[in-house]
């Protein structure tokens, strides 16, 4: 699903003198320029880091704030050793992530032609190992990355009802749903199974619909003043969060609604990337804190401030943990091993 305009006259100009910075002489806008060299090697990188589906590599981008300033590397999660896969050109890479056979996947805009350009890159080689420009390959490939099992399409009705169309690529199962209020949906990656709120008469009712058998169950029912739910990536727990006098978290199994652990007095929770839901992560008063459900433990993660960490738990317990200057790993108990990743500076000019 996908869920703004400007001043096209000053934009255009921008965009010309981008290529052509004379291009504003006369013109009475102001000019367009970056930092001085030195200026811009003493910036340092900003980061974003994508962990491997089988956890043994991180695909790091680091920008630095400017067209030209963008580059790619990948890091072996056991020895840490980056290396750049890819020597990125003035356009720089615009998303990165992996596919389902464990290739590095960027798109770039390839300045030869000028056209958008998808990229997979060899992690044991670092070689391009195939590319297209095709935008309807290019869009299939984003829509399988956010949404790998299914697809959700959805439709307001004149009488104020969302009208919905589920589909499993697994097995084409699809399905039509109807809901009232303000409603939205997950599918589990069990084919058939989904689940979606309405809400009637100021209650909310988060259901459980099984296409195969035409049921539909009601797992929870609630009047709080907000309520959220987030399902996990084995469609075995649900997240939930009910705001009354206080915020409460609970861990729900989604088959039945039945109270897996909790409540928490916490808020803003998050379930934690590449454990099926074993952690998740929320507020408790001033900190942030690492739940691990397994363990029945949790675990203060730092201060409630400043942009939240991007965490991947790995399979032996440990965590790829990343901020924007750098990529780290650190062990079962929360404690920082060693950086895996940390952003470069360009000791040619920093040192002039």
């Amino acid at each position: 699903m996908t869920h703004c305009t400007h001043s096209g006259g000053l934009l255009a100009a921008l965009f010309v003198a981008s290529l052509c910075p004379s291009a504003l002489a006369g013109s009475g806008l102001p000019s367009v320029s970056g930092p001085a060299p030195e200026a811009r090697a003493r910036e340092p990188y900003r980061l974003e880091a994508r962990l491997s589906p089988d956890g043994r590599w991180v695909a790091v981008l680091g920008s630095r704030g400017w067209s030209d300033e963008l580059r790619c590397w990948i890091v072996p999660v056991e020895s840490g050793v980056q290396r750049e896969i890819l020597d990125v050109h003035p356009s720089g890479p615009q998303t990165i992530g992996w596919d389902e056979h464990g290739h590095v996947r960027v798109q770039v805009v390839n300045t030869e032609h000028g056209v958008p350009e998808m990229r997979w890159i060899d992690v044991t080689t670092g070689e391009v190992s195939r590319w297209t420009r095709d935008r309807q390959l290019m869009r299939d490939e984003a829509r399988t990355t956010r949404e790998p099992w299914g697809e959700v399409s959805e439709r307001k009705a004149i009488d104020g009802r969302t009208l919905r169309s589920v589909s499993w690529s697994a097995t084409g199962q699809r399905a039509e749903l109807e809901s009232r209020g303000e409603s939205r949906c997950e599918l589990s990656p069990q084919p058939g199974i989904g689940f979606f709120t309405s809400t009637v008469g100021g209650v909310q009712y988060l259901k459980r619909f099984d296409c195969a058998n035409n049921l539909q169950d009601e797992l929870v029912e609630t009047n709080a003043i907000r309520f959220d739910w987030s399902l996990s990536v084995d469609g075995r727990k649900l997240l939930v969060t009910e705001r009354t006098l206080e915020n409460r978290v609970r861990v729900l199994d989604s088959t039945n609604g039945a109270l897996v652990d909790g409540p928490w007095l916490a808020d803003e929770p998050r379930w934690v990337e590449g454990a099926d839901g074993r952690y998740f992560v929320a507020v408790q008063g001033t900190r942030r804190m690492l739940f691990d459900l397994a363990r029945d433990r949790e675990l203060e993660i730092g201060p409630d401030e400043g942009e939240w960490l991007e965490i991947r738990a790995l399979s032996n317990g440990k965590f790829v943990v990343e901020d924007d200057r750098e990529v780290a790993l650190y062990d079962s108990n929360w404690r920082r091993e060693r950086a895996l990743f940390t952003a470069p500076v360009d000791t040619r000019l920093a040192s002039r």
